[in-house]
């Protein structure tokens, strides 16, 4: 990198890799002293002690240099934080970052994973006075970190949902605590990177929570890449607190403890574009099916309906009728299903030729001629 970064004045400037390269910030979030930080940060909340989970979903690529495997994944973490009132909480957070606005779908896959996990809880019971062992759900906070702009209605950099628990007819809000209702929702953080520039100094001067949050995703600034190579982020240091020193750090060791880092990150340059489309292209289909699915059971309680508004008419007029309904929905059904998997069958088949998928391999995938391909 020459005359750009021979002009740097490491005093006044900090070069850390980016980490919204998911090598990079894998690397971060190991560090369980630099994750407490960067988490506590985002959700605002204490954390007494915080365990790194095995990850339940992976993707790999090839480096191309190496041939090795990188794995690109979502991060897990179970935590035990600190509430206002004394009490310890376990809860579990999932981090997930994303480029594109088309990776919900993979968004709502894994949450549905970890909605579904539980701990050990000992109850005692109120009649036997026994104590007993039950299962009950852990609280989850989902993180997103994206890349991109989800609103532009406030263009706030961090979105918090907050679950509000409101009685219908007394209008009143439940201000404790419901194992019920708390167990089966989940406060949600979502994030939007591109909007830091929107976020000026008189947003967050005067509270601690906002000028904390903000110094921290100051490091994930994209509009901070150096010129010349967008692996690294340049930085001016004077804006950041002395509580991220740990987490800088952390993110300056990276390269030392990596030699292989900047060959990885541009084997996610080159591969994770397409891995993500292969899998929302996937997530998409599925998805497309389950709307035909639930169609074509509203058409058959339509025609049921119309089918008990004929038997009053007559007996035998309604023998016919319903086997004339089974007759046509059958043929509608799958009509409407061919239909649709023909229209999701060249929908795949465009998205793989608009990404120079070859000819063969398409046609190996969806069972198209060569003709229909090349006429898509």
């Amino acid at each position: 990198m020459s005359n750009f970064n021979q002009n740097i004045n490491s005093n006044d400037y900090i070069v850390i890799p980016n980490p919204i390269y998911d090598v990079v910030f894998k690397y971060l979030m190991e560090d369980t002293e630099s994750a407490k930080i960067v988490i506590s940060t985002l959700i605002n909340e204490k954390i007494k002690t915080l365990t790194f989970e095995p990850v339940s979903h992976t993707e790999s690529i090839k480096d191309p240099g190496s041939e090795k495997d990188i794995k690109l994944f979502h991060l897990d973490f179970t935590a035990i934080i600190e509430k206002p009132d004394g009490e310890e909480e376990l809860i579990m957070i999932e981090i997930q970052k994303a480029n594109h606005a088309s990776d919900i779908f993979r968004f709502k896959r894994y949450i549905s994973a970890n909605f579904q996990k539980k701990q050990e809880k000992e109850i005692i019971n109120p009649v036997s006075q026994i104590v007993e062992k039950i299962n009950k759900p852990i609280r989850l906070i989902p993180i997103f970190i994206l890349n991109f702009r989800i609103e532009n209605e406030i263009n706030d950099l961090l979105i918090k949902t907050n679950r509000i628990k409101t009685g219908i007819f007394k209008e009143k809000t439940l201000e404790k605590i419901n194992d019920f209702i708390d167990n089966l929702s989940f406060d949600i953080y979502v994030v939007q990177l591109p909007n830091i520039s929107n976020i000026k100094k008189q947003d967050y001067e005067g509270n601690e929570y906002k000028t904390k949050l903000y110094s921290l995703l100051k490091l994930f600034d994209q509009q901070a890449q150096n010129p010349e190579n967008k692996h690294r982020l340049l930085l001016v240091k004077r804006i950041f607190p002395g509580f991220l020193e740990r987490v800088i750090n952390r993110l300056k060791a990276a390269d030392a403890e990596n030699p292989e880092l900047e060959d990885q990150m541009n084997a996610e340059d080159e591969y994770l574009a397409e891995l993500i489309r292969r899998d929302n292209t996937i997530s998409f289909i599925k998805q497309e099916l389950e709307k035909t699915s639930e169609q074509l059971e509203k058409t058959s309680e339509e025609l049921e309906k119309t089918s008990e508004e004929l038997e009053k008419t007559s007996e035998e007029l309604e023998k016919t009728s319903e086997e004339l309904e089974k007759t046509a929905l059958k043929l509608e059904q799958e009509r409407k299903l061919k239909e649709e998997q023909q229209k999701i069958i060249y929908d795949l088949a465009k998205t793989l030729k608009e990404n120079g998928v070859p000819v063969e391999v398409i046609m190996q995938k969806t069972k198209l001629s060569k003709d229909e391909i090349e006429k898509i």
